[in-house]
């Protein structure tokens, strides 16, 4: 049974056990429904589609299930690998198991070594001067810390991994420490700029609904992860006695780590309920789409042989990219 990196577009029929990611049912221009299902495993992603839609397919083929494929087709649509379903069987848990496959077999994982970076992070928020800081961030962390260390940072759109928040969020980290000499003539909180780089996608943990990301929670849906996100850092503050102080100020080192959070999309129409107004949420900003930005032009780049394009980007306005570089 092939991995879904094992599969090209030159083989006739391949035999291939997957899960469900997410499901789309779309509309074909002769008017019929047809259905796209995102499949993973351990080695990638790839989509397949299913051309001749009826209840039951839809009744059963939804995210997180087991599918399995006895001569699941594959071909190429504009460069890109597709596969092309003609039957199938959904495995429960049980089945999977006694096949001798284990969960991780279905889930693409961060490419870093999380245990030893996390145990890097935590040194390197202990060495924070700020009390304010220093205690919101390892408090919040601290909190959610099994989730925080799982979780995907995205469904879709970037660092959709196991261990894709943590990743996404550390590697900002470490942006942000390797331009440090190189601007220590500048005014920057550096102590702010990597609590708030650790902080800023905190409310992705209540914005999605599980470890999978198959979908948002209803917070999610209607507040989104900025807000909450600056609501749980609040709220802690609160819980720490630091949100405000004999005569009912609120911190102002809190202000400062809320900012943080609320304008680390950058610009409003980029979903930031604030546009940044200090010089640590630029560099936060500016850094979080960079990686975002890396991280997908990649994925889509890996899906299409060297000296080919990428398919449009939609969250790089419908761009194609050229590979033409192979490591």
């Amino acid at each position: 049974m092939l991995k879904l990196k094992d599969i090209s577009a030159e083989l006739n029929s391949v035999e291939l056990l997957a899960r469900v990611e997410r499901v789309i049912i779309s509309t074909g221009s002769n008017g019929s429904n047809y259905m796209i299902v995102h499949l993973a495993d351990s080695t990638g992603r790839v989509e397949a589609r299913k051309w001749i839609v009826t209840d039951q397919d839809r009744e059963i083929i939804k995210p997180n299930t087991y599918i399995y494929f006895r001569d699941i087709v594959p071909n190429e649509f504009r460069g890109i690998l597709q596969l092309k379903i003609n039957d199938y069987e959904i495995w429960d848990e049980e089945k999977v198991t006694q096949k001798g496959f284990k969960n991780a077999d279905f889930f693409v994982v961060a490419p870093v070594n999380i245990e030893k970076q996390y145990a890097n992070l935590m040194e390197l928020l202990e060495q924070v001067s700020n009390p304010t800081f220093k205690a919101l961030t390892i408090g919040l962390i601290k909190k959610y810390e099994k989730e925080f260390l799982v979780y995907p940072a995205a469904m879709s759109i970037h660092h959709n991994v196991t261990g894709g928040l943590f990743w996404h969020s550390y590697t900002l980290v470490k942006n942000c420490l390797a331009i440090k000499e190189n601007y220590l003539y500048a005014d920057i909180d550096w102590d702010l700029l990597i609590c708030g780089a650790i902080l800023h996608d905190i409310g992705k943990i209540i914005e999605l609904n599980d470890q999978t990301a198959s979908d948002y929670s209803l917070e999610g849906k209607l507040l989104g992860h900025i807000s909450i996100g600056n609501a749980e850092l609040y709220k802690l503050a609160e819980e720490l006695d630091l949100a405000k102080d004999e005569l009912g100020n609120q911190n102002p080192d809190l202000t400062l780590l809320q900012h943080m959070i609320l304008a680390s999309h950058g610009k409003k129409e980029y979903g930031s309920p604030t546009e940044p107004n200090i010089i640590e949420a630029v560099i936060l900003s500016t850094f979080d789409n960079l990686d975002a930005r890396i991280f997908k032009i990649n994925e889509e780049l890996g899906k299409v042989e060297h000296n080919a394009w990428s398919g449009r980007i939609p969250s790089e306005e419908g761009k194609m990219y050229l590979k033409h570089f192979k490591k």
